[in-house]
């Protein structure tokens, strides 16, 4: 029933096919992809995950290696890993004449309305990274430009959201997206940079999202993008 449940709310609530993002924590132990909106953790499809590649302190990136399960991926994370990048395609969703949502092309759906392709990434900087040499060429993607690892909650972490490996301008970084989303969002400036406070002193879910209007509309009429950057802080005992 678990697998089942997300596709209902799916039909129910379309918007969550846009709103919903990935990122990457432990679940019962081990380095997983959650892929969830807020503090929502949902089931998904294996095939939807579409790449995961670990990049490690030699400068070399390979492909990841995943273990499914009935609901969920897990992964293994190497020593030396700098960073983990994973990206997802959430597939069409279309709403038709009475509003009703298909998780369909445009072209499949009787008296369409309005319909969208939606894409997921996210970037992961695991404890012990050292340094990041340079963005990771995701779609759409919030590199830090600080190791959040040498910070603690409440320090201020600059970041750079890139749109096509190019700085974004305008766009809203959502600072602390599972815990506090309606929280003041920060507008990334002319460099597509934006500074946040370090929210929480465990995990760390940081988001931004975007959309682009497609000239052939034949599928859909736009594709959506939403990238998020995590990390964990070390516990600290008090």
């Amino acid at each position: 029933m678990r697998k089942l449940l997300p596709a209902l709310l799916f039909a129910l609530l379309p918007t969550a096919s846009f709103a919903h993002g990935i990122w990457i924590t432990d679940r019962f132990g081990e380095p997983s992809i959650v892929y969830g909106h807020g503090a929502s953790d949902d089931a998904y499809q294996a095939e939807k995950l579409k790449s995961v590649q670990i990049h490690t302190s030699d400068g070399k990136v390979s492909k990841g290696e995943t273990r499914e399960t009935d609901s969920y991926i897990k992964l293994k994370i190497p020593q030396k890993t700098q960073a983990v990048t994973a990206a997802f395609d959430n597939g069409y969703w279309t709403k038709d004449a009475k509003g009703k949502w298909h998780n369909l092309k445009k072209s499949e759906v009787e008296n369409p309305v309005s319909s969208g392709h939606y894409f997921k990434y996210t970037t992961h900087i695991p404890l012990g990274a050292t340094a990041l040499e340079k963005p990771f060429g995701l779609p759409l993607e919030i590199y830090p430009l600080q190791n959040p690892h040498t910070m603690e909650q409440g320090d201020k972490l600059a970041l750079r959201v890139l749109l096509n490996n190019e700085p974004a301008k305008g766009l809203k970084v959502i600072a602390d997206y599972i815990n506090d989303e309606a929280a003041t969002k920060l507008i990334t400036d002319d460099k597509g940079e934006v500074s946040i406070t370090i929210r929480n002193q465990e995990l760390n879910v940081i988001a931004v999202s975007t959309t682009k209007e497609l000239k052939d509309k034949t599928h859909a009429d736009e594709e959506g993008y939403f990238s998020t950057l995590s990390f964990t802080l070390e516990h600290k005992h008090h």
